[in-house]
């Protein structure tokens, strides 16, 4: 699943003291487990025969779900999940007397109770049911749309983490694995998708036909998948896969790209992965809508997208949209091997799926568009991942899960970004042959099974000479982030030695990481090998040299103030991936007080205004990152004087519009400046993004594309009531589900606190979609994150008929993550109070955030503001 964040450029702060050499205890080769809340493993379902009778415009349907089962020892009861179904009638073969029926709605389950114990044996159990159409993406979901002026609505299911359950009662758990055969009756002009391709249709009476579709493998029941709708169909043969696109009846155009990318991506892992993709066909499917919490989902043979994820239109696209379309689809496609063929026995392993696609999704698109340099752009996403990892709320990337609702916290930056960090680590470390050479082995041993994370490691180790477990142990069974101290060792040598990066005492906790380390020197040498806490080494590299050569590693580096001062000089000279390692881990030593602000900001001033696009775009989005410390203070127009005279060359040079033959980064760059510039109210800016939006209101087709997005994204930043209003019938009358819902987000985007509070009331007035309503609240938190929250809360009944049941519990502490208040810490205090223990992980994560932000502002801010009165200029 493609995991989203509704909020960036998070902070960190507080001074870190130097820390003992003494080497702390190793992380245990498996973590303590939970007591898991789990269903009783006395009964083993083998196939599911389910039967769907969907009615839409009810909102409910009708089911009938017959259970091939084994009970492998005795017992009178069958235990299942269940959510929001009512049953009808239940019986078991063999058994005249209908059990009784005991639900557990807090726990989500069933229990069959019958009046003598089963034997062990083979049954099948036959429930007929009903059950409701949600109108957010949890369970079968519909989607609403206009097309040709008339209101349509398209059906779609959403299973992961545990939803599965609201279809049919199930054993809605990863490592209960059965056929699923599936059946829908659907009216007679739609289409219906599901994982495995149509077998058979016939006609029914009322307008209707009934769908069979083929068996699906053994899988597991989050992966399963139902799509009706008026949708078309391309596609292409890859091998003997057919590969295809599935959209509303019109779209077909603008999935051309989508297709063209899953068929390169298909065949790049049929070749890697050394085992074919098994399933007769692939679909990607695309709705209308948004989500809290997700852009895509994998199911197996047939992914969902939304259609901002994997549609193209080259009126209203970005170069960013079509890297992101791309890259989504690499990372789904990845999950038909690592998650579908082989999945994670429990939640605690999920990061088995989604750090290796997350890793993977990088590998193949860098493979087929070198120009983008993936790689580059992935260390935005790592350090979102250290900055939560060296702060309170953090955890482990293999992480004890109580329950299927501490599941739902798992889906964050340490599984996603963290993990794919260390699994580059460890190819860097090992070599990309052998890696791979573990990774078949262990798609071929465990395909159609479930898994752990060491018996991936342990495939590894089998091929390599040089062992993964040991280090792998160190960076996924424990939370932190690893501090190597570089300092001089004598003429052409560099000590190094291991601490802990952490922001507050309890993130200082003395651990050790057996870390891959890669120094290389400016002016040549190359040194390889691996620091730990109490055991240092040198490397017989001369400064200036770069510690994480490559920025290949997991962890932050601290030079010794002589090894900055000569290799801070040379920024210019360094390869891009290095430029912003030091870029990246001065903020972040400046802010916790490990190093001073200073080596940052001199950076920033001196770094050159051309160069490898993505150093320029991160340099401009640290930039406007730190803005956010500055309001309400006196200081704020000196700091954005700053920014202006970094980030305006930069504007001048790109212009507004695109140049012929440009890369594609530039136009990535382009909108990043501009959009800081814009946003930061630089006049000039400002001044020429209000003259094309006047042109644009009369004459819509001259803006298109990133153009069109910078230009309004400004313009609502710096809107009156009267712009304001403007896009707000824009959006009404846009008939483009994505722009209509990119409208309306910016609605949200005002710095008028009156104009917050107006979009914050739209919200919820019924006249967005229901999945634009949050989307609106959200853009509001990353201006006004306390009026966001406030409204939320105050209206939470309301809100939550628009919210994920599994996204309740992070939904709330994202909008107050950016918050500057004292105040906000109680607040998410008493809202987690109001959660179940197990869910209560993103609050804790957010007040971390805001302590460290409360303490930069503090004790980093005024620092910065001496450096910027003496050397701003």
């Amino acid at each position: 699943m493609k995991f989203l964040r509704l909020a960036a450029a998070l902070f960190v702060a507080a001074a870190i003291p130097a820390m003992s050499d003494a080497a702390p205890a190793r992380p245990k080769a498996k973590p303590a487990a939970a007591e898991r809340v789990v269903l009783p493993k006395d009964v083993r379902p083998d196939r599911y025969d389910i039967h769907i009778r969907p009615d839409a415009g009810r909102l409910t349907f009708s089911g009938e779900a017959k259970i091939a089962l084994t009970v492998l020892k005795p017992t009178d009861r069958i235990v299942l999940n269940a959510a929001d179904l009512t049953f009808r009638s239940v019986r078991l073969s063999g058994v005249a007397a209908a059990p009784k029926v005991v639900e557990d709605k807090d726990q989500q389950t069933a229990a069959f109770v019958f009046a003598k114990p089963l034997a062990p044996g083979r049954y099948t159990l036959a429930i007929a049911y009903d059950g409701q159409i949600y109108q957010q993406a949890s369970g079968l979901f519909a989607l609403d749309y206009e097309a040709d002026g008339a209101k349509k609505r398209a059906l779609f299911t959403q299973f992961e983490n545990s939803d599965a359950r609201r279809l049919a009662p199930m054993w809605d758990e990863p490592g209960v694995k059965a056929v699923f055969g599936l059946t829908v009756d659907a009216p007679q002009g739609e289409m219906a998708v599901s994982n495995m391709p149509v077998a058979t249709e016939k006609a029914l009476p009322g307008g209707l036909k009934e769908v069979r579709f083929q068996d699906s493998p053994k899988m597991s029941s989050y992966l399963v998948f139902l799509g009706l709708g008026d949708f078309e169909r391309i596609h292409k043969m890859v091998g003997k896969t057919d590969v295809g696109v599935v959209v509303r009846k019109g779209d077909a155009a603008k999935g051309e790209y989508a297709l063209d990318a899953a068929v390169k991506v298909l065949g790049f892992y049929n070749d890697y992965f050394g085992v074919p993709y098994p399933l007769p066909k692939l679909d990607l499917v695309a709705g209308p809508g948004q989500s809290q919490t997700f852009s895509a989902m994998e199911n197996w043979g047939a992914i969902f997208y939304f259609d901002y994820a994997i549609l193209i239109d080259p009126k209203l696209s970005t170069e960013t949209d079509k890297q992101n379309v791309f890259t989504t689809v690499a990372h789904e496609t990845a999950h038909q091997w690592f998650g579908d063929l082989v999945t994670m026995e429990w939640w605690d392993n999920l990061w088995l799926n989604e750090g290796f696609a997350s890793w993977m999704e990088n590998k193949s698109t860098d493979h087929f568009h070198p120009e983008w340099h993936m790689w580059l752009g992935t260390q935005a996403g790592q350090q979102g991942a250290m900055r939560t990892d060296a702060r309170g709320g953090t955890h482990p990337i293999i992480t004890p899960i109580r329950d299927v609702f501490a599941a739902a916290n798992a889906f964050d930056v340490i599984t996603y970004q963290k993990g794919q960090a260390v699994i580059r680590m460890l190819e860097s470390y090992v070599g990309e042959d052998a890696f791979r050479a573990g990774v078949r082995n262990y798609i071929k041993a465990h395909a159609y099974g479930n898994t752990v994370t060491d018996d991936l490691w342990t495939e590894i180790d089998k091929v390599s000479p040089k062992k993964v477990t040991a280090i792998a142990h160190d960076f996924t069974l424990q939370a932190g982030v690893p501090l190597i101290r570089a300092k001089p060792a004598g003429a052409g040598a560099i000590a190094l030695s291991q601490e802990r990066f952490g922001t507050e005492p309890e993130q200082r906790t003395p651990r050790t990481w057996h870390t891959p380390v890669a120094v290389k020197g400016v002016d040549g040498g190359r040194w390889d090998g691996v620091v730990a806490a109490g055991q240092p080494r040198t490397a017989p590299v001369a400064a200036p040299a770069v510690v994480n050569a490559g920025q290949t590693s997991y962890f932050r580096t601290a030079y010794a103030p002589e090894l900055w001062a000569a290799l801070a000089p040379q920024f210019g000279r360094l390869d891009p991936a290095d430029q912003l390692g030091l870029l990246y881990d001065s903020r972040a030593l400046g802010e916790t007080g490990v190093t001073p602000m200073s080596d940052f900001l001199a950076l920033a001033k001196n770094a050159p205004s051309t160069g490898e696009p993505i150093v320029l775009q991160t340099l401009s989005e640290q930039l406007d990152a730190l803005d956010w410390l500055y309001e309400g203070r006196a200081s704020r127009p000196a700091y954005r004087a700053f920014v202006f005279s970094r980030l305006g060359p930069m504007a001048q040079r790109l212009g507004w519009d695109p140049k012929a033959g440009e890369p594609d980064n530039d136009a990535v760059l382009r909108r990043s400046v501009l959009t800081t510039l814009g946003e930061m109210g630089e006049p000039a800016v400002v001044a020429e993004a209000r003259r094309r939006f006047e042109r644009w209101l009369t004459d819509p087709d001259s803006l298109k594309g990133a153009v069109r997005r910078t230009v309004l994204g400004v313009v609502a930043a710096n809107a009156d009531a009267a712009t304001w209003e403007q896009i707000h019938q824009k959006a009404k009358a846009s008939t483009d589900i994505t722009d209509r819902a990119r409208l309306y987000r910016l609605l949200g985007a005002s710095n008028d606190p009156a104009l917050a509070d107006k979009a914050l009331a739209l919200a919820l007035s019924g006249e967005p979609s229901a999945t634009d309503g949050p989307a609106i609240i959200a853009a509001v938190s990353e201006i006004y994150p306390d009026k966001a929250f406030d409204f939320a809360l105050a209206n939470r009944a309301k809100l939550e008929t628009y919210l994920e049941p599994t996204s309740r519990a992070s939904y709330y502490p994202r909008l107050a993550t950016l918050s500057r208040e004292p105040a906000m810490l109680d607040k998410l205090a008493a809202f987690a109070a109001t959660l179940p223990a197990s869910s209560r992980g993103e609050a804790e994560k957010a007040r971390a955030s805001i302590r460290y932000r409360l303490a930069v502002i503090k004790d980093r801010v005024p620092e910065m503001e001496r450096w910027l009165a003496a050397n701003g200029g």
